[in-house]
């Protein structure tokens, strides 16, 4: 009897030692800002919308897992340490029969589990002395009930909220038994009444277009497979998730429709999804950086035998849907205007015209007469477009709204030549280099592109180019010419072999050039005169520091030298 009465004695010892315990900690916790309050099973039961309590099942439960508690929250914090003066005797008196030698030992304690996480119906001082004593587990009856969003141990009152929301999310549309497996959470809570006014606007449509009422299941997975995973698609091979990391993969898909949605009703002309994407995170100061598979996939696409060219290959049959093209007076027969025209064979393909005003000049009679130039061509030809005036600095402006475009044209009013100062504030070569698209530089008449002339090394840029040319050939029925340069060093034959067996591949005639030292813009010169050549296809800029800028390249000097189209492939 003497050593239980020095085993309670101890253990009111021990009850005043985790008090102050709890006192110690509750303070930091207050200074940090963070809550140590044990969480209530009914108010987390309630959100997570709880149900389906399976039979009660005997096991061993880590302590470090029971993180709540059913009516007692307020006499124990997040640690199970006792709050309460008045709980000292009840907390001793447990601690005895659960350490002294002569006790029989207590039941076990009644848990709920809602996925890895676990509240105490019954036996919260037994758990509170076990954690105090040391103990890694307690016996206990467990009763399981599931919810729609399990949460595990570590569970905050942020993430807490954040669950309640996406439960609420899932109770009302049905995504989790539709769709089971897809992770549709948003760390933006408040865009879940977007996310569900997605699926109900799909599913009106859906009905309009069946003229029936269609069910919501049909309708949300008709959503996720033609809205929503191709959006997915588009973000996962952006790199976008790298730049905004604290967006869910579904935040994404909401910011990004948002972008896409906002830039239409500006500019009154639809706009592709990488498009907006794109343009939207270049406004914000980022840069996009794909994944390292991407950027290998890019490389050899165009040489693989899953590239589908053909005048039937659906999205391949509008390669330049969306087209801008600067505009100026200089430009006095619109021809860049016109050269748009000819590259946009697209059933539902736009024109945007783009004039810059620099600094704070307003818009005056000569660019109304512009803008009405522009719209009588577009009107001329059954086109769609819109007239865009923008102020600020030319080739940033151009170069800006062209990543909303799959194709800039613009008119080559100046020669690039003089000195090195001429050169370097020169608009055409800053825009290549800040762009990202295609370019199709216009210097004299617009001409139709049916007698092309591609150079091609084997390169990136060049790949591209095959890859356009092989485009006009199918689509428009374009003559195509290829002219490679057999300089000394180069390994050409490998880059002429893959060439003509993608061409071969897509049955497309052309005719194969291979010229040895001679000067490149010379020989494509000589070749635009003999051929007859339209249109010229060549890669972009290989360097992009300033000495490439002032010591020019082939580029520039074709661009000189040349009286045809050139598209420059970025």
């Amino acid at each position: 009897m003497e050593r239980d009465i020095f085993t309670y004695r101890k253990a009111l010892e021990d009850f005043k030692r985790a008090r102050g315990k709890a006192a110690m900690q509750r303070f930091w916790a207050g200074v940090k800002g963070e809550s140590l309050d044990l969480l209530q099973f009914d108010e987390i039961s309630a959100k997570l919308h709880a149900v389906n309590k399976s039979t009660k099942v005997l096991e061993s439960v880590p302590l470090n897992k029971i993180i709540g508690s059913v009516g007692r929250t307020s006499d124990f914090d997040r640690n199970f340490l006792p709050l309460s003066d008045a709980d000292q005797h009840r907390w001793a008196s447990i601690k005895t029969e659960m350490t002294s030698p002569i006790s029989h030992g207590l039941p076990p304690v009644d848990l709920y589990k809602i996925g890895e996480a676990y509240f105490v119906l019954d036996g919260n001082h037994r758990v509170s002395v076990a954690k105090q004593a040391g103990f890694q587990e307690i016996e206990a009856y467990v009763t399981e009930l599931r919810t729609k969003v399990p949460i595990d141990s570590s569970i905050s009152a942020e993430e807490l909220i954040r669950k309640a929301a996406y439960s609420d999310f899932l109770e009302t549309t049905h995504l989790d038994e539709y769709i089971p497996g897809v992770d549709f959470t948003l760390n933006k809570i408040s865009d879940y009444d977007l996310l569900r006014e997605h699926i109900a606007v799909h599913r009106y449509y859906m009905g309009l277009e069946a003229e029936h009422e269609v069910g919501s299941k049909e309708a949300a997975l008709h959503w996720y497979d033609q809205v929503y995973l191709p959006v997915v698609a588009i973000i996962g091979e952006s790199g976008l998730q790298g730049v905004m990391k604290d967006f869910t993969i579904t935040d994404l898909y909401l910011w990004v429709l948002d972008q896409q949605t906002r830039l239409q009703e500006m500019l009154e002309v639809p706009i592709s999804t990488e498009h907006a994407l794109e343009y939207s995170i270049s406004r914000d100061g980022k840069t996009l950086r794909p994944t390292a598979e991407k950027l290998g996939q890019a490389v050899n696409e165009v040489l693989e035998e899953t590239d589908p060219i053909s005048p039937t290959a659906g999205q391949q049959e509008c390669m330049f849907r969306d087209i801008l093209v600067g505009l100026s007076e200089a430009d006095e027969n619109l021809d860049a205007v016109w050269e748009a025209v000819y590259a946009n064979h697209c059933q539902d393909g736009n024109i945007r015209g783009l004039h810059v005003l620099q600094g704070e000049v307003n818009p005056d009679e000569s660019q109304k007469a512009l803008e009405e130039r522009f719209y009588a061509i577009l009107l001329q030809t059954g086109i769609k477009g819109k007239f865009l005036t923008v102020k600020g600095n030319i080739s940033n402006a151009v170069a800006e709204q062209s990543l909303l475009s799959d194709l800039l044209v613009l008119k080559l009013n100046f020669p690039m030549t003089g000195s090195w100062v001429n050169r370097l504030s020169h608009g055409i070569p800053t825009i290549l280099r800040l762009g990202k698209r295609p370019i199709l530089i216009v210097k004299g008449p617009a001409r139709p592109l049916d007698d092309l002339l591609l150079l091609y090394d084997g390169s990136l840029k060049s790949k591209e180019g095959l890859f356009i040319s092989a485009y006009f050939a199918a689509a428009f029925g374009s003559r195509l010419n290829i002219l490679s340069m057999d300089t000394p060093g180069a390994n050409l034959s490998k880059a002429v072999e893959d060439a003509k067996r993608y061409l071969d591949k897509h049955n497309l005639v052309y005719r194969y050039i291979v010229e040895e030292g001679k000067n490149l813009a010379v020989c494509v010169n000589n070749l635009v005169s003999e051929l007859s050549i339209s249109t010229v296809i060549c890669g972009g800029y290989s360097g992009t520091g300033l000495l490439d800028r002032i010591i020019g390249t082939d580029v520039d000097e074709i661009l000189n030298k040349v009286n045809v189209p050139v598209l420059i492939c970025q």
